[in-house]
Parts: C-alpha cells; sequence; structure tokens
C-alpha cells in the first residue's frame, strides 16, 4: 500500500461564518473551536482538529492533508515525488505549527489541488473530543472520512494517485445520478475504508463534490437527518444505502455550495479477498437527487 495512511484534514475558505457554525454543531455534530485568527476548527476525534475554515470572501477547498506513518514514509514520499519530477515544498516550522503536526510537504495533483502530507499530528487526550449532539465518528485508522473530487483530467488524477501515490482501486459506478448526463466514478482506498477519495468528471467549477462523516450508530443518522429538517437545510440526496460500500447516508448542501454526506454501515475492505468491481448505480435503493435551491 501507499506511504499514505488516511485522509487526515481539509480545509477550506468560507463566507459565511455563523451558518457554518450552526451546521457544523447542529446538524453534523461535531464541535468547534474560534481560533485567535479568526478561523474555525472542526473536531470529531482526539486529533486538535480535522477540517479548517477559513474566514473569506469567497468558498473554496483550499487543501488535502493525507496522513503518513511516521518522517520515513514522508521521506520516502519525498523521493518518490522527486524522482517522478513532481515538485514539491517541504513545510516550513511556521506552516507545521499552524496545521499542528511534526513535519509535512506540500505538492499539487494534475487538477491543481493543493495536497499536504504530513506525520504528527497533535493529540488532544487531555481534552476529550464531546460532540454536542452526542455522535460518535468513525476515524482512528481509517482517517476523518472521505472527499469526493470533481476531476478536470480525470485519466490523470486516477493515474497521480493509484501509480504514484499508491492508491488502489476499489471499485467503479457508471451510471447517471441526474438523468440525461452519465457519470463515472473512480474510488480509491489507502487503508480499510472503503474509500478516502473518489474522482467524479462531472463538469462543474467546484473542487469539491462532497466529504463525508460517518457515525458509529444508525439512529444518529435519523438524528441528525431531524435537525436538518428542523433547520430548514437543503437535503441533495434523500436517505439511501450505496451500491458500493453499502453506506446508510443522506446529503445535505453545507453554507459553502458543497455537500456532506452523513452516514452509518459502511462495509471495510480487506486487501487479500478484495478484487475490484463496477455498478450501474450509485445506490441501492434511496439518495434521490433533488437539485439545489434556488436563490
Amino acid at each position: 500500500m501507499s506511504e499514505i495512511k488516511a485522509l487526515g484534514y481539509l480545509g477550506f475558505s468560507i463566507s459565511d461564518p455563523q451558518a457554518w457554525r450552526d451546521y457544523a454543531e447542529n446538524i453534523l455534530g461535531v464541535s468547534i473551536e474560534e481560533n485567535n485568527d479568526g478561523d474555525i476548527s472542526l473536531r470529531v476525534d482526539s486529533y486538535a482538529w480535522r477540517i479548517k475554515l477559513k474566514n473569506s470572501d469567497h468558498d473554496n477547498l483550499d487543501y488535502v492533508g493525507w496522513e503518513v506513518s511516521d518522517k520515513q514514509d514522508l521521506e520516502s514520499l519525498k523521493a518518490r515525488l522527486s524522482d517522478q519530477g513532481v515538485e514539491f515544498q517541504v513545510g516550513s516550522d511556521e506552516l507545521a505549527k499552524a496545521r499542528q503536526v511534526q513535519e509535512l510537504i506540500v505538492f499539487n495533483d494534475p487538477d491543481g489541488t493543493r495536497c499536504e502530507a504530513f506525520y504528527g499530528p497533535l493529540q488532544l487526550t487531555n481534552i476529550p473530543f464531546v460532540s454536542p449532539k452526542g455522535f460518535r465518528f468513525i476515524t482512528g485508522e481509517q482517517g476523518l472520512g472521505h472527499i469526493v473530487l470533481i476531476s478536470k483530467d480525470h485519466t490523470a488524477q486516477e493515474a497521480f494517485y493509484t501509480q504514484l501515490l499508491g492508491f488502489k482501486v476499489s471499485d467503479y459506478i457508471n451510471t447517471e445520478v441526474i438523468p440525461g448526463k452519465p457519470l463515472n466514478i473512480s474510488f480509491l482506498r489507502c487503508n480499510g475504508r472503503h474509500h478516502s477519495l473518489a474522482l467524479a468528471p462531472v463538469p462543474i467549477p467546484a473542487k469539491v463534490a462532497h466529504i463525508m462523516l460517518q457515525v458509529d450508530n444508525v439512529d444518529d443518522v435519523g438524528r441528525a437527518m431531524d435537525a436538518a429538517e428542523k433547520a430548514g437545510t437543503h437535503f441533495s440526496f434523500t436517505l439511501g444505502r450505496h451500491s458500493n460500500d453499502e453506506m446508510l447516508s443522506f446529503y445535505t448542501m453545507s453554507p459553502s455550495g458543497f455537500d456532506v454526506e452523513f452516514g452509518w454501515g459502511a462495509i471495510e475492505v480487506d486487501d487479500d479477498t478484495w478484487h475490484v468491481k463496477v455498478h450501474h448505480t450509485n445506490s441501492a435503493w434511496g439518495h434521490k437527487f433533488q437539485r439545489p435551491p434556488r436563490k
């Protein structure tokens, strides 16, 4: 497998901090911390933070943090990037301090998404994570969850993450999530989670389609749904069960316009027995697409 062991963290620029505070606490059930610089950090486990929200005049995915085990693995990744002619920068002490990690490097994927590979994330075991909704998130060796990137050059993106970074293909979905618009999605893993990264060649300007958080109790999915309905949050996809990872989930639109999948019950992949599959439907049932509300 890859030196990369998990999706470690995500960084976004956001234009509506208050809407994000309400959404993060009351629907997603994560805890928030107001940073001295005005940014917001979101926690879901013992890590000091998992999602950083930077106050801005626009909404954008700023970076994706991929965790490696230790300095040796980071050096191995640096050597391979150098051998393949992929430019990278060693993160400054100031950047490492800001990310609250021991060391990191920075490089871009073929579509220009900023990737950060790091080791040594700060743990706040002295300040236990407590969800304001009582949720418990599945992280640990499986990492934060998953992210679906909008791929401009799908072939180059898949080759970069599999052949260079060492991700493995779990499966493909070739379908029409939106009628009349064929969609071929690649699902990639770097640990036992079915996918930590998916690549979707959707012709939209956004960088990210959705991120996913997974809880360990199916009733918490229902509780989050109830909270979203009460708050009037837009459901991009209704409750459903995915065909490939078997996640029971629903999708709401975040204040930044991308979706957050909130789910339970996904399968775990055993590398010794898993084989690549193809699905022609996104979901076994449900997940009815609902167009975004008009502004």
